[in-house]
């Protein structure tokens, strides 16, 4: 073999070994995304069906997708899903033990990917109410509840609503563009907002307050003792009332008395 033959064959199998590299990269990345990337879609069938579901005790709910969640008072815990009746198998309800107490996990199956005629609604009766969380954008809203201390999250865009609430101590948390709109009563009220969502409360009478925002986010609230804010970011609070306040100011947001 010549110099030169012995050079092109060395070149045709560079060429070669890259094409099969190439190749099995590719095709790699196409099993991954297959198996982890992807999701299945199933569409509604559009005949609407309610399910009752036995879950046993929870006292606390956390929400991932976009659904409904209706929380009211009850004799004991229930959980009803509504929805296109081939999706209610892929919509998931399950009740987990934590330190604190059992919280109710409401998601969509994984792998799949649901299109629902309307937003499926899912209703919980419950005795007692520890916590909410959204993950996402979800909506909650809770009719009028009794409880001790209440921690309600919202991480995403999703939005959480309460009327004639009475608690002792209420944590408010918003990660992102989500809302809250609390009211009711309580003595003690925690707020922290991180993004640019919004947590109104003026309607929640509290003999105590505590604000802090990082962000662009606002707050309303109704202290009829006590305003402590911290703000890093552009956010404002508002509040009602003429509360002691105290305040701590590392950017361009501002405390104002509402009307």
């Amino acid at each position: 073999m010549t110099t030169s033959s012995f050079r092109a064959s060395r070149r045709l199998f560079a060429v070669a070994a890259l094409g099969l590299a190439a190749a099995a990269t590719v095709g790699t990345a196409h099993a991954w995304s297959l198996s982890f990337g992807s999701s299945q879609r199933i569409e509604g069938n559009g005949e609407v069906a309610a399910e009752a579901r036995d879950v046993g005790a929870f006292d606390a709910v956390a929400l991932s997708g976009d659904f409904k969640v209706f929380v009211r008072s009850g004799a004991s815990d229930k959980v009803e899903v509504k929805t296109d009746r081939n999706l209610l198998a892929y919509i998931e309800t399950k009740v987990v033990d934590g330190s604190k107490g059992r919280t109710l996990e409401i998601s969509p199956k994984r792998g799949y990917s649901l299109n629902a005629k309307g937003s499926p609604v899912i209703t919980l009766d419950m005795r007692q109410l520890r916590g909410l969380s959204i993950a996402g954008s979800g909506d909650i809203r809770v009719e009028p509840m009794k409880t001790s201390n209440l921690e309600a999250s919202i991480a995403g865009s999703g939005d959480l609503r309460m009327q004639g609430l009475e608690a002792d101590h209420v944590t408010l948390r918003v990660a992102g563009s989500g809302d809250m709109q609390v009211q009711g009563k309580a003595n003690a009220l925690s707020v922290s907002v991180a993004g640019s969502g919004d947590v109104k409360t003026r309607e929640l009478v509290v003999d105590e307050a505590k604000v802090s925002i990082s962000g662009s986010g606002d707050v309303t609230v109704a202290p009829t003792r006590k305003l402590d804010v911290r703000i890093a970011g552009s956010g404002d609070v508002g509040y009602i009332g003429s509360p002691e306040i105290s305040l701590s100011n590392a950017g361009s947001g501002s405390v104002r008395k509402l009307k």
